[in-house]
């Protein structure tokens, strides 16, 4: 080591090889302050910037010390950025999804004004506990959402090098999943006590199997045909973008999906959107609130006793019924805006019990009139 007195503080000088801006491997002669008063403070300060260079840490031309890591903004620094990059990266609707999670996990300064750096997972975990002890709009659904919000703000930082790594964000167990398929009387007692609006979305979401957010809540007049032909006898929906080019599709009508359609062109022709709503995207969001304060009428009257579901489960029931009804899974892909019938085959999972019954009562229909003549008679030593 070649450590030297220069004035009142140490310095050390010595030589590294490495390679240069051109790829060749060049030597370089690297003098620094050690900023210590005496040698074996400057020994051990050369000691430690040998040990960055030989792992890798610096370039000899980097500066040494390393300057500070800059400090991490907070969270709710941070969310002003995560809401400018979801406006242009994102659909309007999935925007518009995180600024109102993002609204909710502001209101929680604990966690809101620390850094993103110093946010831990116990961190993350104290707020989902403060979450469900909210009186109003705390269900397991809601808090969920803002998981997924806060995990997708925490990948963006770290993607960007704000943070070394994003904390691991766990969603609360006992969610109802988008899967569920409800029945023929469950949607009976459902529609009874939806409101006009919701009624109307919910006939449309569960007959043509429509996106909610992204293909039914923004739904314009000029993608509706209300004129039969003769592949749609009761007119059918353009749907004229989605989340995928296969979201791309017409998708036929149902009789009362035509007169839903038909009396709301009368009542709000004048509109753009089918549905329209008072917000900056003149259409209608959310239907949330109307969606739970319906499943909860229906308790209260003591009518089918629905248990919580998320709107979106019109959308599996629709794609299960075509199953149910014979539709192959090719063509069911094509109404639901799927890649890939894979992806549709789940639909055939969930095919109801009675329906399953009937199938297998066709099968053995089928096998006695085939099989009637060509049963083996048992031969005397199995008897």
């Amino acid at each position: 080591m070649a450590v030297y007195k220069h004035g009142k503080k140490y310095w050390y000088k010595f030589k590294w090889s490495a390679p240069g801006n051109e790829g060749a491997k060049e030597t370089f002669v690297i003098r620094r302050n050690a900023h210590a008063t005496n040698k074996r403070d400057a020994e051990d300060a050369e000691r430690e910037h040998r040990r960055a260079l030989r792992l890798g840490e610096i370039h000899p031309l980097d500066p040494w010390p390393k300057p500070p890591a800059p400090q991490a903004p907070t969270l709710r620094e941070f969310s002003k950025r995560f809401e400018e990059f979801a406006g242009v990266h994102t659909k309007e609707s999935t925007a518009n999804f995180y600024k109102e999670c993002m609204r909710r996990i502001l209101l929680f300064p604990t966690m809101a004004d620390t850094a993103l750096d110093t946010i831990t997972g116990e961190a993350i975990t104290k707020y989902t506990k403060w979450r469900q002890a909210q009186k109003k709009g705390n269900s397991v659904a809601a808090i969920n959402a803002e998981m997924r919000t806060v995990r997708r703000l925490f990948n963006l930082a770290e993607e960007w090098g704000i943070i070394s790594k994003a904390p691991a964000i766990h969603e609360l167990p006992g969610q109802k999943g988008r899967e569920r398929v409800l029945s023929f009387e469950e949607e009976a007692a459902y529609l009874r006590y939806a409101s006009g609006t919701l009624r109307d979305m919910t006939i449309l979401a569960v007959d043509t199997g429509l996106r909610p957010e992204s293909e039914l809540f923004p739904l314009e007049w000029p993608n509706v045909r209300l004129q039969a032909d003769r592949e749609s006898p009761y007119g059918y929906i353009h749907v004229a973008k989605g989340k995928t080019d296969s979201a791309v599709r017409n998708v036929p009508l149902t009789m009362r999906a035509k007169m839903v359609l038909e009396a709301r062109k009368s009542a709000n022709g004048h509109s753009r959107y089918v549905f329209p709503g008072e917000g900056r995207s003149g259409h209608i969001v959310s239907i949330q609130h109307p969606h739970e304060r319906t499943i909860k009428r229906t308790k209260l009257a003591n009518d089918a006793k629905l248990e919580p579901f998320e709107f979106y489960c019109w959308r599996h029931t629709f794609g299960t019924r075509c199953a149910e009804s014979g539709m192959d899974k090719f063509t069911l892909a094509r109404l639901m805006g799927h890649s890939s019938p894979r992806i549709a085959e789940r639909y055939y999972i969930h095919v109801t019990e009675p329906h399953v019954m009937a199938g297998v009562g066709r099968f053995h229909e089928y096998l006695a009139a085939r099989q009637i003549e060509s049963v083996p008679v048992a031969s005397e030593a199995i008897q």
